[in-house]
């Protein structure tokens, strides 16, 4: 076993990934090609594996909380050696051809594969090496649950009630024995003096797919409904300083109306664990609207914006747990103009919550529900003055 550092290890788990995409490192395959593999998928209803914090309750007849077995032959005519790390999930990757999230009639008829499960972050302290010697006709397997402590639900968010294809892709490192008996794969696992990963990690990287299997998802009971509540604070006097925030002019004008920082609260009242979807860059789950000195309530217009990626972010919220932020007017997603709150006078704010949610699994990894929309909550009223 060799001792490294976190930050050695979390680079190694980034490479692993990011060779195993690019399909290429800067050594030479050392394993026989992907042919001369062969990789076979089953689904095995009689697992007793642990189901973990994430198939409690109804969530074990999902889908997601089945267990698959993968079995590896080696079907080449040499003795190859497969690398692996005992704290880290095997490179597997399960896909489906049903997208549930991004599903168009295009894809339907392109057949495109969309990840449903892959390996988590690598979480341990140390690089404990697997060396996995198989002989010709020889072969290893794999068993795991779709989610589990090690493994998360890939862009599909939602499995929903119906058939689903799945395959299951392998990527292995490793190498193939010059002569019979010869270790070819401890000498490649060694952390070299002025590296942070082995030359294993960063070979290319052979790629093996299985065979595709039907597998049904059962249509989940009735699991009741979703309820928050939602509450926002004001302070005149603090200024936002958080990571995720997009610049803001306020730092100069922190005692202006449109520079107050608002925190808010989403309370989970529900019951059951839920996750709740916003936008990195088009969110409009909050949105403002102000009266000035006892007129109607009107909403803030939003800002010119562009946005170069929009992607989805998902916030998992325990039963009777929280969900908070602080933000300015100016830099609540999309973005608001502030322009037409600079009259000196009264003016009072409040705030609607759109919720995007679903009902989730126990430990809130993954939707049992549809991601609908759900009842839309305001704010009380807040009194500032310019």
């Amino acid at each position: 076993m060799q001792n490294v550092g976190k930050a050695a290890l979390v680079l190694f788990g980034t490479l692993f990934h990011c060779t195993a995409a690019s399909g290429a490192g800067p050594f030479s395959r050392l394993l026989p090609p992907g042919e001369d593999l062969h990789l076979v998928l089953r689904e095995d209803p009689q697992s007793q594996l642990p189901l973990g914090p994430s198939c409690g309750e109804e969530a074990s007849l999902t889908l997601l909380c089945r267990t698959f077995t993968v079995t590896l032959e080696n079907a080449s005519t040499h003795t190859i050696h497969i690398s692996g790390l005992r704290c880290f999930e095997p490179s597997i990757t399960f896909e489906t051809n049903r997208p549930i999230t991004f599903e168009t009639e295009e894809r339907k008829l392109t057949g495109e594969w969309w990840p449903i499960s892959q390996p988590g972050t690598p979480t341990c302290k140390t690089l404990d090496w697997t060396n996995t010697r198989l002989r010709p006709g020889e072969h290893m397997e794999y068993s795991t649950r779709l989610i589990s402590p090690r493994r998360s639900v890939g862009i599909i968010g939602v499995v929903g009630t119906g058939q689903y294809l799945i395959r299951a892709q392998w990527t292995l490192f490793g190498c193939a024995e010059l002569r019979d008996g010869a270790d070819c794969l401890t000498p490649l696992q060694i952390v070299r003096e002025g590296s942070s990963v082995a030359d294993v990690a960063i070979q290319e990287p052979v790629t093996v797919y299985s065979n595709s299997i039907l597998a049904e998802s059962p249509k989940p009971p009735e699991l009741g409904h979703l309820k928050f509540v939602f509450e926002i604070t004001v302070s005149v006097n603090q200024s936002l300083k958080t990571q995720d925030s997009p610049p803001s002019s306020c730092a100069e004008r922190s005692e202006s109306v449109d520079c107050a920082v608002f925190h808010y609260v989403i309370h989970n009242v529900s019951g059951r664990a839920v996750r709740h979807v916003t936008a990195s860059c088009s969110d409009h789950s909050i949105r403002p609207e102000y009266s000035f000195d006892g007129s109607a309530w009107k909403p803030i217009p939003y800002k010119l914006w562009a946005c170069m990626r929009n992607a989805t972010v998902e916030h998992g919220i325990l039963p009777n747990g929280t969900l908070e932020g602080t933000f300015t007017l100016e830099t609540l997603l999309p973005g608001y103009d502030t322009s037409s709150l600079q009259a000196p006078g009264e003016y009072q704010f409040r705030f609607t919550f759109y919720p995007a949610a679903c009902i989730a699994s126990p430990d809130a990894s993954f939707c049992l529900t549809p991601l609908e929309r759900q009842p839309t909550v305001t704010s009380k009223a807040l009194t500032l003055w310019k």
